[in-house]
């Protein structure tokens, strides 16, 4: 083999390791990538939501250090993370074991027949389809109040219904009446037997048949917002959230929604066996001394 024969062989093994070394640059740098900035390129749309509270003082008498406390959005989760939480009076955020965000506000003492308005702004990210999400699936498969899974006409409907999330949907919304705003929760047993509800018993009823058919499900409680982001009273909702491989999917029976309506649906509470309100309606906690208002 003659000079020149060799030492283009050399010159061809040395340009094949330097691409072999440049593929694999560029793929760990692709890969560096991915794990550094997941959550800016999932979560695209910004949202910046507010919601008031007026806080009175309706007796004859001075009220030292009222205290108050309500909910910020849920850190995150297969659709929102929240980036901030600010208020025009301090406050202690609290994250408790659901995830949820609580904020503790002590307030200054309120004189008689006075009020205070507290302003809430928060900024959340959304994304435009469910993205991976990590929840411990047994937590999310027992009975707790108001999801009775093992209830007989839970079990027997949830057979019927082949355990699929849509045939369960289908089903509440085609055969629960709507009856509006009912201030005691029933739960999935009663609205199931009943054929009625508001909401809550249609996100209750969805995540108990979705757990009688062993697929992890949750209720939420927050708001549906327009596109001004201004939260009120009126926009609270209940709704369902069910695990789909990786991921946490909406489900609103109420109104026939299922895998849809990302960017318009805000979590405030995950309801589970830890974390339960007496009234999956009462967004507050306060001195009852006191009369609090969204506003």
């Amino acid at each position: 083999m003659g000079c020149r024969a060799v030492q283009d062989k050399k010159c061809q093994v040395k340009f094949s390791l330097l691409a072999c070394l440049l593929g694999i640059m560029v793929f760990a740098c692709i890969w560096a990538y991915k794990q550094v900035k997941p959550t800016d390129t999932i979560y695209r749309t910004t949202q910046t939501i507010r919601y008031s509270f007026e806080v009175s003082n309706r007796s004859n008498r001075y009220i030292a250090s009222p205290a108050f406390s309500t909910f910020a959005p849920v850190a995150q989760n297969s659709y929102q993370k929240t980036v901030s939480v600010d208020a025009n009076f301090p406050f202690k955020l609290k994250i408790d074991q659901s995830g949820n965000q609580v904020l503790l506000f002590e307030l200054p003492g309120l004189a008689p027949f006075s009020s205070q308005v507290i302003n809430i702004t928060a900024v959340v990210k959304l994304a435009d389809n469910p993205q991976a999400f990590a929840l411990e699936d047994s937590r999310y498969l027992g009975s707790e109040p108001g999801v009775e899974t093992t209830a007989s006409e839970i079990a027997s409907l949830a057979t019927k219904l082949d355990g699929d999330p849509e045939k369960i949907s289908r089903w509440l919304y085609r055969n629960i009446k709507n009856i509006g705003y009912v201030a005691e929760d029933r739960g999935a047993s009663y609205a199931i037997t009943a054929r009625q509800g508001d909401c809550t018993e249609f996100a209750s009823a969805f995540v108990a048949l979705s757990r009688s058919s062993n697929i992890p499900a949750r209720m939420i409680g927050g708001f549906t917002i327009n596109s001004s982001g201004r939260l009120f009273a009126e926009n609270y909702h209940n709704w369902a959230e069910y695990k789909a491989k990786d991921q946490w999917e909406i489900s609103d029976p109420q109104n026939n929604i299922l895998g849809d309506g990302y960017g318009s649906y805000i979590a405030f509470y995950n309801f589970d066996k830890y974390s339960r309100l007496e009234n999956s309606h009462r967004f507050l906690t306060y001195d009852k001394r006191l009369i609090v208002q969204m506003k």
